[in-house]
């Protein structure tokens, strides 16, 4: 099998849209009644699934979505391929652009097909490129996540530190610059020259420039050098005739 189990987040409501039984393709019938009660063996119903949980189990393998932006991010995060349906809004841009990424796959609302769907599962679990895409943008996603303890760890600092100097603040510029002194750059306080480090390109510019011009008038002694001899053996040789 292709995959061995599958979890659906459903309210349970519209039991009545669903035909009584479904007969599967190798001739096996089962009963809608006993998915939307939870007696089939394979599909779990829940009417409220803790995705990001889900997605975040090593069992998990694919994630059938409508693409929307929290389900996306969600799913890069866990590494979890997508089989994308998307619907409306956003939803379809999103699912083409996870296509050209290379992280999943999408179906087309209007010609859903049961051997299209199981044609791009078993392609999304086999092809190797779709793996090493989605591991790739895994770590990603991850990186750019710590940025939010970046700014928790920024504002852990400022209350601590303020605590610290505000019964006595001598630097000038008052308890703003005290802080986040540690925080500024030195090329704010070297001026624009060397801020820039216009002084070190210039430095290497002309050493450069110096190498070049050497190298230049090294030849050129060494050509009037041997201008000079030619010159001298000429002048013999036409003495000597």
């Amino acid at each position: 099998n292709i995959i061995d189990g599958v979890i659906w987040a459903n309210i349970k409501k519209n039991q009545e849209s669903f035909p009584s039984n479904i007969t599967l393709s190798d001739g096996r019938i089962i009963f809608t009644s006993d998915i939307f009660d939870n007696k089939n063996p394979n599909i779990r119903m829940e009417s409220f699934a803790p995705q990001f949980s889900i997605l975040n189990h090593t069992n998990t393998k694919l994630f059938l979505s409508h693409s929307g932006s929290g389900s996306v991010y969600e799913s890069l995060y866990t590494g979890t391929p997508i089989l994308a349906l998307p619907i409306t809004f956003d939803q379809p841009g999103t699912a083409e652009k996870l296509e050209l990424a290379g992280v999943g796959l999408k179906l087309d609302k209007l010609n859903i097909n049961v051997n299209d769907i199981l044609y791009k599962i078993e392609r999304i679990q086999k092809d190797e490129q779709i793996q090493t895409n989605i591991k790739r943008l895994k770590t990603l996603a991850r990186i750019n996540s710590k940025r939010k303890y970046r700014a928790a760890d920024l504002i852990e600092y400022t209350l601590y530190s303020s605590i610290l100097k505000q019964k006595n603040v001598s630097d000038e510029g008052g308890i703003e610059k005290w802080l986040y002194k540690d925080f500024i750059t030195p090329d704010t306080r070297m001026g624009f020259i060397r801020g820039k480090y216009l002084d070190v390109y210039a430095a290497a510019l002309a050493i450069v420039v110096s190498i070049v011009a050497g190298i230049f008038w090294v030849l050129f002694i060494i050509g009037k050098f041997i201008y000079i001899k030619l010159l001298k053996y000429e002048e013999d040789k036409e003495k000597e005739e």
